[in-house]
């Protein structure tokens, strides 16, 4: 039908497995996907789902091909044998864990050498894999257990031990009531015991949904309410210890936007959304560029107010005047946040100001975004959607804040819907376009629609998600500091 995709992107061996032609059909070369679901028709006419025939798994709300992540992991010549699974060993969310024989076997036994293989796992995956995919535990195994027909025995693998997931640093124990207690919540969050103060969060197999979650209990436990943006700009315990020190209401209450890097001489990057690229850019353009980061509506559970492009364009122009009264302003936006930068920017260049760089970070056009997203609404899990979205509408309606594990679906389903509506119009100034290599979209992801003035289209590494982290960030960064330095040498030409 016309909702299967042309194909996986550079794996002509799994488009080929996956996609076969289509027998019910008389369009030539319509074909049908094998989606890996194992059910029974029954007698009545429906369909029981029973399970999966693949290595296709369904973590924090993803799906996941185990084997992508295990033959990421083959790749590296000090690895023997591998197996990824997903375990769910005491209460929370399930996790992918990584099991791993060395080729040499002593790697397992010598700690030191188990820590460098360690980081040369974690190093690698982070260039092949999305945030989402990455295991949060690794285990180095002499060798695998087998069962009695010579197979991998999965239920004798032992559960994961934090000892043998992470990246550590050099271990300082907590010195202090706010580090001990941070360190607690740490452990609790992360399942990682013993921690130290310098040990860093997302090293540690961290990211933005235990982000919220660890900063939920900061403030139930500790009476501090921080936003995402302080873990980004504070990752270790001691840092956030720091942070909670230092912690003092500002004269005007800003709730979306945050100073990831407030100190600098250059023009500020105000970016929308950014996520794990709010942490991650700052580092790769130097200590004088500040930059300021939009975070979603509703990761405190809280109702979201602003439920149109426009709308949330003008509230957040409203907290960037408070930094910022008068430009020049570099905005930047990732996905469903692009549409916003790019509204935020129409509209001061409406109002006389200057906006000589706006960089979407594999943003679709609004038109092509909503067909995008319709087509992945309408074959994937309907049912689902429309149960969750009545679990929402119950929790608002009594004004209760969205539990953790529903807030996710609630911002994106929130942003699918304003992105339906939203008419977008056109824009005069510069527009610089980031494409993932991955992404599968048109050339400019359909901007020519809208872009009167100059379009630049910049692929950079990576997929959608891997894209805005380590090591692709680089990239992007480097790439987004020439944009800005092209921007603003124009403005000045004009001026003169």
């Amino acid at each position: 039908g016309d909702g299967v995709a042309l194909g996986y992107w550079g794996r002509e061996d799994l488009t080929a497995e996956r996609f076969m032609p289509d027998p019910f059909s008389d369009e030539p070369g319509a074909r049908m996907y094998r989606t890996g679901d194992m059910v029974r028709w029954l007698p009545d006419g429906n369909i029981e789902f029973i399970g999966r025939t693949d290595g296709q798994v369904k973590v924090r709300g993803f799906r996941i091909e185990l084997g992508e992540i295990e033959n990421a992991i083959s790749e590296l010549p000090q690895v023997k044998d591998r197996l990824v699974m997903v375990r769910q060993d005491g209460p929370g969310e399930k996790q992918l864990v990584a099991y791993v024989v060395p080729e040499n076997g002593q790697v397992a036994e010598d700690p030191e050498q188990r820590a460098d293989l360690l980081v040369q796992l974690r190093s690698r995956l982070r260039t092949h894999l999305p945030e989402h995919a990455m295991p949060s535990h690794f285990l180095v195994l002499p060798e695998f257990p087998l069962n009695a027909n010579g197979k991998v025995d999965r239920h004798a693998l032992p559960a994961p031990e934090a000892g043998q997931q992470v990246l550590r640093t050099r271990h300082v124990a907590p010195r202090d009531a706010n580090e001990k207690a941070l360190a607690s919540i740490w452990s609790r969050v992360l399942g990682v015991p013993d921690l130290g103060v310098h040990d860093n969060f997302f090293d540690l197999g961290g990211h933005s949904l235990l982000g919220i979650q660890l900063l939920t209990q900061v403030k139930q436990e500790m009476g501090y309410k921080l936003p995402l943006a302080t873990l980004f700009r504070s990752p270790t315990i001691a840092q956030l210890a720091r942070e909670l020190g230092m912690s003092e209401q500002p004269k005007v209450q800003l709730k979306n936007l945050s100073a990831i890097q407030p100190q600098g001489t250059k023009v500020p990057i105000f970016c929308v959304h950014g996520d794990e690229a709010s942490y991650f850019i700052p580092q790769h353009l130097g200590l004088d560029r500040p930059f300021y980061n939009f975070f979603h509506q509703g990761e405190d559970g809280a109702r979201i107010l602003y439920t149109e492009v426009k709308d949330i364009a003008e509230h957040f122009l409203e907290e960037l005047r408070h930094v910022r009264p008068k430009g020049p302003y570099v905005l930047c936006g990732f996905s469903f946040g692009g549409l916003v930068a790019f509204e935020m920017a129409k509209r001061l260049r409406a109002s006389g100001e200057q906006v000589p760089a706006l960089v979407l970070f594999d943003t679709y056009e609004p038109e092509e975004f909503a067909r995008v997203m319709k087509r992945e609404e309408k074959f994937h899990e309907p049912l689902k959607r429309s149960v969750l979205r009545r679990i929402v509408r119950w929790y608002l309606k009594r004004d209760k804040p969205v539990p953790l594990r529903f807030r996710h679906f609630y911002i994106i389903d929130t942003y699918n819907e304003a992105t339906y509506r939203y008419d977008a119009g056109t824009y005069e100034g510069p527009l610089t376009i980031f494409k993932a290599e991955g992404s599968a979209g048109p050339g400019d992801l359909g901007w020519n629609r809208r872009a009167q003035g100059e379009i630049e289209v910049v692929t950079v590494p990576g997929d959608h998600y891997s894209m805005i982290r380590e090591p692709h960030v680089e990239t992007l960064a480097l790439e987004l500091a020439r944009c800005i330095d092209k921007g603003l040498a124009k403005q000045a030409v004009e001026a003169v």
